[in-house]
Protein backbone atom coordinates (compact mmCIF):
# COMPACT_ATOMS: atom_id res chain seq x y z
CA UNK A 1 0.00 0.00 0.00
CA UNK A 2 1.35 3.74 -1.22
CA UNK A 3 0.93 5.99 2.33
CA UNK A 4 -0.58 9.19 1.38
CA UNK A 5 -0.35 12.03 3.22
CA UNK A 6 -1.60 15.91 3.09
CA UNK A 7 -0.95 18.73 4.07
CA UNK A 8 -3.47 21.89 3.37
CA UNK A 9 -6.27 18.82 3.73
CA UNK A 10 -8.92 21.37 4.66
CA UNK A 11 -9.52 23.23 1.73
CA UNK A 12 -11.74 22.36 -1.49
CA UNK A 13 -9.22 20.48 -3.27
CA UNK A 14 -7.68 18.94 -0.19
CA UNK A 15 -11.55 17.39 0.34
CA UNK A 16 -11.34 16.57 -3.23
CA UNK A 17 -7.72 14.63 -2.42
CA UNK A 18 -8.89 13.18 0.27
CA UNK A 19 -11.97 11.24 -1.44
CA UNK A 20 -9.55 10.61 -3.97
CA UNK A 21 -7.29 8.79 -1.85
CA UNK A 22 -9.73 6.60 -0.10
CA UNK A 23 -11.23 5.17 -3.17
CA UNK A 24 -7.89 3.97 -3.95
CA UNK A 25 -7.24 0.68 -3.85
CA UNK A 26 -3.51 0.55 -3.15
CA UNK A 27 -3.40 4.08 -1.63
CA UNK A 28 -3.80 4.53 2.39
CA UNK A 29 -4.25 7.90 4.01
CA UNK A 30 -1.61 8.54 6.39
CA UNK A 31 -1.70 11.96 8.12
CA UNK A 32 -3.54 14.74 7.43
CA UNK A 33 -1.37 18.25 8.20
CA UNK A 34 -3.61 21.32 9.29
CA UNK A 35 -1.35 23.90 11.41
CA UNK A 36 -4.60 26.09 11.78
CA UNK A 37 -6.85 23.31 12.50
CA UNK A 38 -4.69 20.41 14.25
CA UNK A 39 -6.62 17.96 16.78
CA UNK A 40 -10.49 18.45 15.34
CA UNK A 41 -11.71 15.25 13.78
CA UNK A 42 -11.83 15.79 9.92
CA UNK A 43 -15.37 14.75 9.96
CA UNK A 44 -15.77 18.04 11.75
CA UNK A 45 -13.75 20.57 9.87
CA UNK A 46 -15.11 18.84 6.41
CA UNK A 47 -18.87 17.39 7.33
CA UNK A 48 -19.41 15.56 3.91
CA UNK A 49 -17.01 13.21 4.94
CA UNK A 50 -18.42 12.32 8.75
CA UNK A 51 -19.14 8.38 8.79
CA UNK A 52 -16.22 8.14 6.25
CA UNK A 53 -13.06 8.84 7.36
CA UNK A 54 -12.23 8.99 11.44
CA UNK A 55 -9.34 10.83 11.51
CA UNK A 56 -7.90 13.78 13.32
CA UNK A 57 -5.76 16.30 11.50
CA UNK A 58 -2.42 16.91 13.19
CA UNK A 59 0.26 19.47 13.27
CA UNK A 60 3.46 17.89 12.32
CA UNK A 61 7.27 18.47 10.94
CA UNK A 62 8.13 17.75 7.14
CA UNK A 63 10.29 15.45 8.99
CA UNK A 64 7.49 13.42 10.58
CA UNK A 65 5.33 13.71 7.56
CA UNK A 66 7.97 12.10 5.83
CA UNK A 67 8.50 9.26 8.09
CA UNK A 68 4.50 8.41 7.97
CA UNK A 69 4.64 8.82 4.07
CA UNK A 70 5.61 7.38 0.67
CA UNK A 71 4.01 10.16 -1.08
CA UNK A 72 2.67 13.42 0.31
CA UNK A 73 0.44 16.02 -1.25
CA UNK A 74 1.05 19.76 -0.41
CA UNK A 75 -2.12 21.79 -0.90
CA UNK A 76 -1.04 25.27 0.15
CA UNK A 77 1.03 28.18 -1.51
CA UNK A 78 4.12 30.18 -1.31
CA UNK A 79 6.13 30.27 1.48
CA UNK A 80 4.17 27.50 3.68
CA UNK A 81 5.35 25.24 0.38
CA UNK A 82 8.72 26.34 0.33
CA UNK A 83 8.98 25.73 4.08
CA UNK A 84 8.25 22.19 3.85
CA UNK A 85 9.45 20.78 0.35
CA UNK A 86 13.06 20.43 0.33
CA UNK A 87 12.82 18.24 4.36
CA UNK A 88 10.51 15.70 2.55
CA UNK A 89 12.35 15.36 -0.35
CA UNK A 90 15.32 14.65 1.67
CA UNK A 91 13.63 12.06 3.36
CA UNK A 92 13.34 10.31 0.52
CA UNK A 93 9.52 10.79 -0.14
CA UNK A 94 7.86 11.65 -3.02
CA UNK A 95 5.82 15.32 -3.46
CA UNK A 96 3.00 16.22 -6.08
CA UNK A 97 2.53 20.20 -5.30
CA UNK A 98 -1.19 21.37 -5.77
CA UNK A 99 0.05 24.86 -6.10
CA UNK A 100 2.04 26.64 -8.23
CA UNK A 101 5.34 27.02 -6.86
CA UNK A 102 7.28 23.80 -9.13
CA UNK A 103 5.12 24.55 -12.30
CA UNK A 104 7.59 26.77 -13.75
CA UNK A 105 10.73 25.71 -15.08
CA UNK A 106 12.21 29.44 -14.85
CA UNK A 107 12.15 31.52 -11.05
CA UNK A 108 12.41 34.58 -12.89
CA UNK A 109 8.92 34.00 -14.39
CA UNK A 110 7.77 32.76 -11.18
CA UNK A 111 8.25 35.46 -9.16
CA UNK A 112 6.87 38.45 -12.29
CA UNK A 113 3.22 36.32 -11.63
CA UNK A 114 3.81 35.27 -8.49
CA UNK A 115 4.43 38.21 -6.72
CA UNK A 116 7.09 36.55 -4.80
CA UNK A 117 10.82 35.76 -4.02
CA UNK A 118 11.19 31.70 -5.28
CA UNK A 119 13.19 29.47 -1.88
CA UNK A 120 13.27 26.64 -4.12
CA UNK A 121 15.18 27.13 -7.02
CA UNK A 122 17.49 24.62 -6.98
CA UNK A 123 14.90 22.14 -7.06
CA UNK A 124 13.58 23.61 -10.43
CA UNK A 125 15.16 22.02 -12.35
CA UNK A 126 14.38 18.31 -11.56
CA UNK A 127 10.51 19.14 -11.15
CA UNK A 128 8.69 17.83 -13.50
CA UNK A 129 5.20 19.49 -15.19
CA UNK A 130 2.67 16.94 -14.03
CA UNK A 131 0.75 16.90 -16.99
CA UNK A 132 0.08 13.11 -17.92
CA UNK A 133 -0.71 13.58 -21.54
CA UNK A 134 2.59 15.19 -22.32
CA UNK A 135 5.04 14.34 -19.64
CA UNK A 136 4.02 10.73 -18.76
CA UNK A 137 7.48 8.86 -18.80
CA UNK A 138 8.94 11.90 -16.95
CA UNK A 139 6.46 11.66 -14.47
CA UNK A 140 6.71 7.89 -13.89
CA UNK A 141 10.52 8.52 -12.18
CA UNK A 142 10.06 12.13 -10.73
CA UNK A 143 9.97 12.99 -6.94
CA UNK A 144 8.81 16.17 -6.99
CA UNK A 145 5.75 17.04 -9.59
CA UNK A 146 4.42 20.20 -10.59
CA UNK A 147 0.46 19.82 -10.53
CA UNK A 148 -0.44 21.91 -13.52
CA UNK A 149 -3.46 25.07 -13.01
CA UNK A 150 -6.99 23.64 -13.56
CA UNK A 151 -7.62 26.69 -16.76
CA UNK A 152 -4.06 25.19 -18.28
CA UNK A 153 -4.84 21.76 -18.32
CA UNK A 154 -8.27 22.77 -20.12
CA UNK A 155 -6.11 24.83 -22.40
CA UNK A 156 -3.00 22.86 -23.33
CA UNK A 157 -5.04 19.49 -23.76
CA UNK A 158 -7.16 21.69 -26.29
CA UNK A 159 -4.61 23.34 -28.68
CA UNK A 160 -1.42 20.73 -27.75
CA UNK A 161 -2.84 18.32 -30.80
CA UNK A 162 -2.84 21.47 -33.70
CA UNK A 163 0.31 22.41 -32.59
CA UNK A 164 2.05 19.48 -32.50
CA UNK A 165 0.86 18.75 -35.75
CA UNK A 166 1.77 22.38 -36.96
CA UNK A 167 -2.16 22.67 -38.29
CA UNK A 168 -2.35 26.08 -36.77
CA UNK A 169 -0.61 29.64 -36.32
CA UNK A 170 1.35 30.01 -33.64
CA UNK A 171 0.02 34.11 -33.53
CA UNK A 172 -2.86 34.77 -32.52
CA UNK A 173 -4.04 32.63 -30.28
CA UNK A 174 -6.92 33.33 -27.43
CA UNK A 175 -7.99 31.05 -24.98
CA UNK A 176 -11.24 31.84 -23.19
CA UNK A 177 -12.62 30.26 -20.33
CA UNK A 178 -15.57 30.42 -17.44
CA UNK A 179 -15.09 28.44 -14.09
CA UNK A 180 -17.17 27.84 -11.27
CA UNK A 181 -16.58 29.38 -8.09
CA UNK A 182 -15.00 26.03 -6.53
CA UNK A 183 -11.81 27.61 -8.42
CA UNK A 184 -11.04 30.20 -6.09
CA UNK A 185 -11.41 28.46 -3.27
CA UNK A 186 -12.84 28.36 -0.06
CA UNK A 187 -12.39 31.98 1.39
CA UNK A 188 -13.35 35.37 0.03
CA UNK A 189 -11.38 37.00 -2.97
CA UNK A 190 -12.13 40.74 -2.82
CA UNK A 191 -10.26 41.14 -6.27
CA UNK A 192 -12.39 38.28 -7.84
CA UNK A 193 -15.74 39.20 -6.20
CA UNK A 194 -16.40 35.60 -5.36
CA UNK A 195 -18.86 35.59 -3.47
CA UNK A 196 -22.45 33.89 -4.00
CA UNK A 197 -24.31 37.63 -4.38
CA UNK A 198 -22.05 38.64 -6.23
CA UNK A 199 -21.80 36.00 -8.97
CA UNK A 200 -25.57 34.71 -8.96
CA UNK A 201 -27.34 35.43 -12.18
CA UNK A 202 -23.97 37.20 -13.16
CA UNK A 203 -20.23 36.39 -15.32
CA UNK A 204 -17.56 38.65 -15.70
CA UNK A 205 -14.00 38.75 -16.86
CA UNK A 206 -10.98 39.12 -14.56
CA UNK A 207 -7.42 39.35 -14.74
CA UNK A 208 -7.24 40.24 -18.35
CA UNK A 209 -3.33 39.81 -19.58
CA UNK A 210 -2.35 39.34 -15.66
CA UNK A 211 -3.39 35.95 -14.72
CA UNK A 212 -0.34 34.04 -13.30
CA UNK A 213 -1.97 30.57 -15.26
CA UNK A 214 -1.51 32.61 -18.54
CA UNK A 215 2.62 31.92 -18.53
CA UNK A 216 2.16 28.35 -17.59
CA UNK A 217 -0.32 27.76 -20.84
CA UNK A 218 2.85 29.50 -22.81
CA UNK A 219 5.30 27.39 -21.01
CA UNK A 220 3.67 24.12 -21.98
CA UNK A 221 2.87 24.87 -25.54
CA UNK A 222 6.12 26.20 -26.49
CA UNK A 223 7.03 22.96 -25.69
CA UNK A 224 5.00 21.17 -27.81
CA UNK A 225 5.43 23.89 -30.73
CA UNK A 226 8.84 23.63 -30.51
CA UNK A 227 9.24 27.32 -30.11
CA UNK A 228 7.68 30.31 -28.25
CA UNK A 229 3.88 30.93 -27.83
CA UNK A 230 2.25 33.75 -27.03
CA UNK A 231 -1.45 34.15 -26.31
CA UNK A 232 -4.27 36.02 -25.36
CA UNK A 233 -5.95 34.44 -21.97
CA UNK A 234 -9.60 35.26 -20.75
CA UNK A 235 -10.79 33.91 -17.27
CA UNK A 236 -14.44 34.45 -16.70
CA UNK A 237 -16.23 33.26 -13.11
CA UNK A 238 -19.52 31.61 -13.56
CA UNK A 239 -22.50 30.90 -11.60
CA UNK A 240 -21.22 27.06 -11.01
CA UNK A 241 -19.58 25.47 -8.19
CA UNK A 242 -17.26 23.94 -9.85
CA UNK A 243 -16.55 22.72 -13.72
CA UNK A 244 -14.27 25.05 -16.79
CA UNK A 245 -15.25 25.20 -20.27
CA UNK A 246 -12.77 26.64 -22.01
CA UNK A 247 -12.97 28.04 -25.93
CA UNK A 248 -9.92 28.41 -27.86
CA UNK A 249 -9.32 30.30 -31.16
CA UNK A 250 -6.68 30.26 -33.62
CA UNK A 251 -6.21 30.34 -37.12
CA UNK A 252 -5.75 27.08 -39.52
CA UNK A 253 -3.20 26.55 -41.90
CA UNK A 254 -4.16 25.78 -45.90
CA UNK A 255 -5.99 23.24 -46.03
CA UNK A 256 -6.94 22.25 -42.33
CA UNK A 257 -10.88 20.95 -42.42
CA UNK A 258 -12.65 20.00 -39.02
CA UNK A 259 -12.35 15.97 -40.18
CA UNK A 260 -8.42 16.71 -40.42
CA UNK A 261 -8.47 19.14 -37.08
CA UNK A 262 -9.96 16.28 -35.44
CA UNK A 263 -8.57 12.95 -36.67
CA UNK A 264 -5.09 15.34 -35.15
CA UNK A 265 -6.66 15.22 -32.35
CA UNK A 266 -7.38 12.00 -31.77
CA UNK A 267 -4.66 10.25 -33.31
CA UNK A 268 -2.45 12.75 -30.80
CA UNK A 269 -3.54 10.97 -27.41
CA UNK A 270 -4.24 7.73 -28.89
CA UNK A 271 -0.86 7.48 -29.39
CA UNK A 272 0.20 9.16 -25.84
CA UNK A 273 -2.41 6.59 -24.40
CA UNK A 274 -4.45 9.16 -22.77
CA UNK A 275 -7.21 7.40 -21.03
CA UNK A 276 -8.77 10.54 -19.31
CA UNK A 277 -9.55 12.47 -22.89
CA UNK A 278 -12.01 12.16 -24.69
CA UNK A 279 -12.35 13.71 -28.40
CA UNK A 280 -16.46 14.38 -29.05
CA UNK A 281 -17.98 14.12 -32.80
CA UNK A 282 -18.97 17.98 -31.73
CA UNK A 283 -17.77 21.12 -30.60
CA UNK A 284 -21.37 21.14 -29.25
CA UNK A 285 -21.24 18.23 -27.03
CA UNK A 286 -18.55 19.76 -24.90
CA UNK A 287 -20.69 20.45 -21.55
CA UNK A 288 -19.58 21.12 -17.89
CA UNK A 289 -22.24 18.32 -16.86
CA UNK A 290 -20.66 15.36 -18.73
CA UNK A 291 -17.20 15.85 -16.72
CA UNK A 292 -18.18 16.98 -13.15
CA UNK A 293 -16.46 14.96 -10.51
CA UNK A 294 -14.86 12.92 -12.72
CA UNK A 295 -11.47 13.31 -14.09
CA UNK A 296 -11.99 13.65 -18.03
CA UNK A 297 -11.28 16.40 -20.24
CA UNK A 298 -13.70 16.50 -23.44
CA UNK A 299 -12.44 17.68 -26.58
CA UNK A 300 -14.45 18.84 -29.66
CA UNK A 301 -12.89 20.53 -32.75
CA UNK A 302 -13.90 22.61 -36.03
CA UNK A 303 -13.04 24.79 -38.57
CA UNK A 304 -15.12 27.92 -39.10
CA UNK A 305 -14.37 28.22 -42.30
CA UNK A 306 -16.52 31.55 -42.87
CA UNK A 307 -14.41 33.07 -40.68
CA UNK A 308 -11.18 30.86 -41.02
CA UNK A 309 -10.98 30.36 -37.38
CA UNK A 310 -10.31 26.91 -35.73
CA UNK A 311 -12.81 26.35 -32.34
CA UNK A 312 -11.37 24.03 -29.86
CA UNK A 313 -14.00 23.41 -26.87
CA UNK A 314 -12.32 22.03 -23.71
CA UNK A 315 -14.38 20.67 -20.99
CA UNK A 316 -13.13 19.40 -17.19
CA UNK A 317 -14.13 19.92 -13.57
CA UNK A 318 -11.51 21.93 -12.39
CA UNK A 319 -11.23 20.29 -8.70
CA UNK A 320 -10.80 16.77 -10.22
CA UNK A 321 -8.90 16.48 -13.53
CA UNK A 322 -7.81 20.61 -12.76
CA UNK A 323 -6.48 19.37 -9.27
CA UNK A 324 -6.96 16.34 -7.26
CA UNK A 325 -8.03 13.81 -9.17
CA UNK A 326 -4.38 13.98 -11.75
CA UNK A 327 -2.73 14.63 -9.11
CA UNK A 328 -3.97 11.07 -7.77
CA UNK A 329 -2.94 10.08 -11.65
CA UNK A 330 0.19 11.29 -11.23
CA UNK A 331 0.64 9.36 -8.29
CA UNK A 332 -0.05 5.99 -9.96
CA UNK A 333 2.30 6.84 -12.57
CA UNK A 334 5.48 7.94 -9.50
CA UNK A 335 4.60 4.48 -8.18
CA UNK A 336 4.42 2.43 -10.63
CA UNK A 337 0.71 1.92 -10.47
CA UNK A 338 -2.48 1.39 -13.16
CA UNK A 339 -2.94 4.92 -14.54
CA UNK A 340 -6.45 4.68 -14.32
CA UNK A 341 -6.54 3.03 -10.40
CA UNK A 342 -8.91 4.62 -8.25
CA UNK A 343 -10.20 7.61 -10.89
CA UNK A 344 -12.83 5.19 -12.78
CA UNK A 345 -16.25 4.42 -12.15
CA UNK A 346 -16.43 7.14 -9.40
CA UNK A 347 -17.60 10.64 -8.62
CA UNK A 348 -15.32 12.79 -6.73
Amino acid sequence: MVRVSIIGATGLVGECLIRAVLGHPQCKLALLVSEHAAGKKIGDLLPPLRGELDMQTVAATPEEVAAASDVVFTAKKGAETFAVVPSLLKAGTKVIDIGGEFRFKDAAVYEQWYKEQHACKDLLREAVYGLPELFKEQIRTARLIGNPGCYVTSAILALAPLLAADVIERAGIVVDSYSGLSGAGRQFNPKNSNLFVDIDENMRAYNVGTHRHMPEIEQALSVVAGQPIVLTFVPHLAPLDRGILTTCFARPKPGLTTEKARAATRDFYQRRGAPFVRVLDRVEDVAISNVVRGNYCDLGVQVVERSNQVVVASALDNLVKGAAGQALQNLNLMCGLEETMGLKGRSL
